[in-house]
């Protein structure tokens, strides 16, 4: 299932002009990241959770969408003064997996779509939300 979600973003980044690196020089806990100015993500292969991979792959694409003003955004930032530029990211990266979700058969339920993605617990609102948005 990764694998299909992973390539159906890949999709998303061609189509963007985006350049990613997968790497596997990082430690587990080391978050994969976005550059906005160089057009590029990393991902971290090593990523203690790789059910999260997908997620976390949305989310540096989204922004770069966002064209966020900042070197390297990361995904697992703490409560700082980053926290609206991930809070946005986060958003954009539901939506971008919606249209997946959909595409993979699963009916409009929230709980699902986190599980399928991996989607943090804290963002279940905000995937309830998004959900019945795109209706």
């Amino acid at each position: 299932m990764n694998e299909y979600i992973i390539e159906q973003l890949m999709h998303i980044t061609k189509k963007m002009n985006i350049r990613i690196e997968w790497s596997n020089l990082f430690d587990s806990y080391t978050p994969s990241g976005a550059s906005a100015k160089y057009n590029s993500i990393v991902i971290n292969t090593n990523w203690h959770n790789p059910k999260e991979l997908p997620f976390q792959l949305a989310h540096e694409i989204a922004h770069i969408m966002n064209h966020d003003d900042c070197e390297m955004a990361f995904y697992h930032a703490s409560y700082s003064s980053q926290e609206l530029i991930e809070k946005e990211a986060n958003v954009e990266a539901i939506k971008l997996l919606i249209p997946i979700f959909k595409d993979m058969g699963y009916e409009d339920n929230p709980v699902t779509f986190m599980q399928v993605f991996n989607v943090p617990n804290y963002l279940f609102d905000n995937v309830t939300k998004i959900m019945k948005l795109s209706k």
